[in-house]
Formats: C-alpha cells, structure tokens, sequence
C-alpha cells in the first residue's frame, strides 16, 4: 500500500495509508527510500485478521479517523535524508574488531564478521572486470540506492568470497536489477529467500560443490556467494529485519546451487541453463524465490511411475503451489533431483520434457486440504477467472476433488544436483508473484584463463 499511496501522492493528491501495526515500521522505512519520509498512516492495533471485525470498526472510529485527519490537516516537518559516502571515501579505521563492531552497530553485517573492505582489496576485485567500477545496474528498492560495480566488489569482500567470483556476482546483481525479478517485494511477510543456480563449466573452475553436501555451508564460493547475496540485499537495496524486512519468520541465506553437468552430459540431459534458453557450455546464473522447501526422502522405487508419484505426492504438500489460482500468476517450483534418482527415470526411457510432462499432469492438490483464508483465496481466483482451463468456475471444495499445481510443463524447474549415492529429491516452492527464475549470462573479461591462473597461483 505504501507504494500505491505514492502514486497518487505524485499526483498531487494527498493520502493517508491504513496499515496493522505490525507493517506501519516497514511501510515508513518503505516510503524514506522513495523519498517520502513523511508519508502518513493511519495504523490499527493488532492484526486485523486476529481481531473480531466490532473490534476493528472500533479502533476505525476511535483511534484512526483521529489520525486520518491529522495527517490531512498537519503538516510535518522536512526531513533531509543522510549523505551517502564516496567510492573512495574511508569511512572508519582501526582493528579488525574495532571495524566489525562499527558495521554491526550500522547494520551493515548481518551479525557475522566481516573482511574489512580497505580499497585495496576492492581493487583486487576489480581487475575479473572489464566494467568501469562507477557503472550503474540498475537501482534498487526499497533504499532506491544504484547498484554499481563498485558497490558489488565491496559486498563480495565483505562476505569472504576471493576475487575471480566477481564476474558470478555482477551476473547476479544484474538478475535482481531485472524487472521481472520484482525485487521491491522480497522483505514480505512469508520472508521469502532466493535459491541461486549455477551452469557452465565456471562451477568446476571456481570449485563449487555440485555433489554429497550440495546446499550445505563448507565450500567457499557456494557459501560466500550465498551469503553476498543476502549482504547486498542488506546494505543496497536496504531490507533490514525490524524495519523494511517484515518476514513474519526469517530463513538463512540460500548457498548456491551447481548443476551436475557431467552426470547431466552422460545420460544426455540439457542443463537447466539450456532450458532457460542459453547455449550449452554457457555460463548461467539463475536466481528465484524459495519460500518453502521439502524433501522427498526415499523417493526411489522400483519403478520410474512410482518413483514420479512419490516426488508428486510431496509437491501436493506445499500450498504455496497454488499461487496462481488466486493471483492469476504463474508458480515455477524447482525440484532438484540426484543423479541416483534420474539413472531411475532415464532406463525407463524418461526424458526431462517427459518428466515436465509426468509432474504437469499428476501433481495434484486435494482441495479439502485447504483451510481458512487459503480456501476465500481459492475462490476468489476461481470468480476471478484464473486459469478455468485448469480449473473451471466450481467453486466446490468436496474431498474427492483435486486440482493441478501449475500452469504448464514449462513451469516445471528441473536441476540435478546433490549426492550421486541417495535417492532423494528437494522440492522448493517459488512465490509465484515475487522472483519468477530470472537468468543472466556471466560474462567473462577477455584474459579470463591468465587472470584465473594468477589468482590461484597466490
């Protein structure tokens, strides 16, 4: 709502905005970096969806309309907004302790030590770049700060990753830039994360794990790329817990997922990177929204339809797959898969496509399984008219009746990675309207090969 009332405030028409008090902080931190730091609310105590609705028109009649027309009526003080410092600029020095502490009391760490960025470690970063360090790539929200190429190379130190990531970290501020990605909204209420996929042969030459452990900190460019992410979305786009990120609940920051492209190359798949569009041998970053995750533990059985049910059985757990019913939005879950688990599928024939196919038909949602405002939902979408080749105009919620999860075959994601020796498979639910799979090729500077060789000969 804060940012719908600055539309109409650019139009010269003033609003107050009605917000529950557990969103007024975010809504203020919101408006700041649009730069309306005195944008007006009027706020209710406590949720409303927790409140009897006698209470809720109480509070409207005592307690809001008194703010409503005060907003109208008042007029606040200007608020300047603080100077933001230099490229170049040093901005405090001292210890390795004395440092982190002056970050952390900034907000400027997520709570874990930081590598001091001293100028000449930047630099470092600089040189896997052909770019100018003051490039702009776009601004993002809710700060409207500019991601710069220099920005980039300071957040990447910080997070402990080495200099020849560079080219993998521009690729991925270039991704949550894209306007498609709909970053502005990735601090709501589900606290949403955001999965990072890796294709192309940069995943061995940077040695990122891609097999036992895959997700799991231990390996650094995994982890510290993950972690950078998170970092910038802190310190650039500005969503910090307590003030622009109102995650109801907060999740660790994603390590990044690498394909397995030999297994892939041996059985004849195409990488998730092809399926996205690219050539093959291209290197791929792929980010996209993660709000919940599930494993299929086991999934392995004698034969491949068996195998495909119980995958479908566990994705008919996660409700977030029915976004689109009541959104109109397409959701695009990812299943990752081990090598074990495909060796299954491909003796019996089975390609990705076929796969895509098997998942698009058969992963069904039981309606009865749905309650409270998930059913109102439901059914707004159905009088909306979303999808009724999917899902018709019955608003009918009986036991026996089951709907399909998404849209199409192409919805489905697909990567293989993880241990080559268990049969198990994650299957991760992308929000649908925030972070779609937005992919950018990682460019990489011409002397790439020499570069690569300085850096892991020091």
């Amino acid at each position: 709502m804060t940012r719908t009332s600055i539309l109409v405030e650019k139009l010269g028409i003033p609003t107050v905005t009605l917000c529950c008090d557990g969103f007024h902080t975010a809504g203020r931190f919101t408006a700041k970096g649009e730069g309306y730091p005195n944008l007006p609310y009027a706020v209710h105590p406590g949720h409303v969806n927790t409140t009897p609705n006698e209470e809720v028109y109480k509070h409207a009649a005592e307690i809001m309309t008194d703010q409503v027309v005060k907003a109208l009526t008042v007029q606040p003080a200007d608020a300047k907004p603080p100077r933001e410092p230099g490229l170049r600029d040093v901005i405090f020095s001292g210890s390795f302790e004395e440092v982190n502490d002056f970050f952390y009391d900034r907000e400027w760490s997520e709570g874990m030590p930081v590598v001091p960025p001293t100028v000449e470690k930047v630099e470092q970063f600089l040189k896997f770049t052909p770019r100018s360090a003051d490039e702009v790539l776009g601004i993002l929200k809710p700060e409207n700060r500019q991601a710069t190429i220099w920005n980039i190379a300071v957040n990447g130190v910080m997070c402990g990753c080495r200099p020849e990531y560079m080219p993998v970290l521009i690729a991925i501020v270039e991704a949550l830039c894209d306007p498609a990605f709909s970053h502005e909204s990735l601090g709501h209420t589900p606290g949403t994360e955001t999965l990072i996929v890796l294709s192309g042969k940069i995943i061995k030459e940077l040695d990122f794990n891609y097999t036992q452990g895959v997700l799991r900190p231990g390996f650094r460019a995994n982890t510290s790329i993950g972690r950078f992410f998170r970092m910038y979305l802190r310190n650039v786009a500005g969503f910090l817990p307590h003030k622009t990120d109102k995650g109801c609940y907060g999740d660790n920051f994603r390590i990044v997922l690498a394909e397995n492209e030999d297994y892939l190359a041996s059985v004849g798949w195409e990488t998730y990177s092809v399926d996205r569009g690219f050539q093959a041998g291209d290197n791929v970053i792929t980010i996209l929204s993660c709000t919940e995750r599930t494993q299929a533990i086991e999934a392995g059985w004698p034969t491949a339809e068996g195998i495909l049910l119980n995958i479908e059985n566990r994705m008919a757990d996660n409700h977030l797959f029915i976004q689109f019913f009541f959104r109109g939005d397409h959701t695009k879950p990812m299943i990752i898969m081990t090598p074990l688990i495909v060796d299954s599928l491909v003796k019996e024939g089975y390609t990705k496509a076929m796969v895509k196919e098997h998942f698009f038909k058969n992963a069904k949602l039981r309606l009865s399984n749905l309650s409270g405002r998930m059913v109102e939902r439901f059914q707004k979408g159905i009088e909306d008219g979303n999808y009724p080749e999917l899902l018709g105009t019955s608003k009918d919620m009986s036991e026996g009746r089951f709907v399909q999860m998404v849209a199409c075959p192409e919805d489905i994601q697909i990567v293989v990675s993880g241990d080559p020796g268990r049969d198990h498979v994650l299957v991760c639910a992308e929000n649908g309207f925030i972070g779609p799979p937005t992919s950018k090729k990682i460019d990489l500077p011409a002397n790439w090969e020499e570069l690569l060789r300085t850096s892991t000969n020091n």
